[in-house]
């Protein structure tokens, strides 16, 4: 497998932006990697730009799911992340960004670059520790 390389930190975020030809799965392997450089450096906010990419085929539906399912526990809940795309990958709340939502991964998908740092950089969802509309008290019918 590749090295991570095309890595960058700045202020608020890192950036990951892979350049050249890959398999899926030296993609995915990046991907984590850069995940994981992030959780270990407390980096909460990862963009990836991948539009420079390619060489790698549409994955089918096991392999995007155990691909997320991987970022997700490379995160731990503690790196967002804004992915850049081309077109071609970028789909409305596709598969991948549900898997990661249901993983505990704030993750989602853009055609520019703008628009991911944008969302990238809005504050971290937290949540809440008490419904106010909810009671814990049982209503008497």
């Amino acid at each position: 497998m590749r090295k991570l390389e095309h890595f960058e930190q700045e202020k608020e975020y890192a950036v990951f932006r892979p350049v050249g030809e890959f398999s899926f799965d030296e993609m995915a392997h990046l991907i984590s990697c850069a995940v994981v450089r992030c959780r270990r450096q407390k980096i909460g906010k990862l963009l990836i730009v991948s539009t420079g990419a390619s060489g790698f085929h549409s994955a089918g539906i096991a392999e995007q799911y155990n691909y997320v399912e991987q970022i997700a526990a490379d995160a731990a809940s503690l790196v967002k992340l804004a992915h850049v795309a081309n077109p071609e990958w970028v789909h409305s709340r596709d598969f991948r960004v549900m898997v990661a939502e249901n993983r505990g991964l704030e993750l989602e998908n853009f055609q520019s670059e703008s628009a991911a740092l944008e969302w990238l950089l809005r504050p971290v969802k937290t949540s809440r520790s008490a419904d106010k509309s909810t009671s814990s008290r049982i209503n008497p019918i």
